[in-house]
């Protein structure tokens, strides 16, 4: 899907990215946010290069957590590569440093602290130029901040990718969360992959077992049938992450960054 904007941030500062996002839609510029726009079936960083390729305009949240960020570093640096005006939307007091300070010194400064809300208004009028059709009289809600605060925006939703429910019924998941928990060396995340491939190899076990002591192809494949669907129930209804399994699958990796912003996203949804 094509967009205007992509929001480069730290997941630290989610709550002020989320915010930026909704005012930009709210005046009709189309956003490109992770994890909102993360499609299956892709690695996230090719997903990331994808993005920044095709879109018109960075803003990046800057802060000290940013500047802290390895993936902030990799999406302005790919942003520069590729000719992207980026506006720096600013919200602490800290100044850009290293590579940051080359690639933002020449670009777009918006200085949000402490009140970000005041300078959203800058910040719809100076993306709306860079795009190519400025709003004059910008659409900016008061609350918008305390909505973000309140998770009601960016938040990811379920669609009926049936595949993708069958695939994830299946030990894939636990074993690539295992893996990411041991190279990560988060012991929480190991011991959780162990847990919930218990489950799931019970249902493939009974599986076999019970097409075994059918010793008929129909009712061997009715009780299949119904232990996928239980599997499926466990990850949609019990586990209620089918999102979070889609991305650890997605995007197995030992960079602790990528996978802590993947459990903040998706754990609890």
């Amino acid at each position: 899907m094509a967009h205007d904007v992509f929001i480069s941030y730290s997941t630290k500062d989610k709550v002020t990215a989320d915010a930026i996002c909704h005012i930009l839609e709210e005046n009709d510029m189309k956003c490109w946010i992770a994890p909102r726009n993360i499609s299956s079936g892709q690695p996230y960083a090719e997903e990331i290069l994808n993005a920044i390729k095709t879109t018109k305009i960075v803003v990046l949240v800057f802060s000290s957590n940013s500047q802290a960020s390895q993936f902030v570093q990799k999406e302005i640096n790919l942003s520069f590569s590729n000719g992207k005006p980026i506006i720096s939307f600013v919200i602490d007091e800290s100044l850009p440093q290293g590579d940051l300070e080359f690639y933002l010194k020449t670009n777009h400064w918006l200085d949000a602290y402490p009140e970000p809300e005041v300078v959203f208004s800058k910040l719809v009028t100076d993306a709306s130029r860079l795009i190519g059709d400025e709003k004059h009289n910008p659409i900016i809600d008061s609350n918008v901040m305390e909505k973000a605060r309140n998770g009601e925006f960016n938040q990811p939703s379920i669609k009926n990718e049936w595949k993708s429910f069958i695939f994830l019924a299946t030990p894939l998941y636990p074993i690539a969360l295992i893996y990411m928990g041991l190279s990560a060396k988060m012991k929480k995340i190991t011991i959780q992959g162990v847990i919930c491939m218990i489950p799931l190899l019970l249902f493939l076990v009974l599986s076999f077992y019970g097409a075994y002591m059918a010793r008929q192809q129909a009712i061997a494949a009715v009780f299949v049938v119904i232990l996928w669907i239980i599997s499926v129930a466990y990850i949609l209804v019990i586990r209620k992450d089918y999102l979070f399994r889609k991305s650890v699958i997605n995007s197995v990796s030992d960079d602790k960054e990528l996978f802590t912003a993947l459990i903040e996203e998706y754990a609890n949804v």
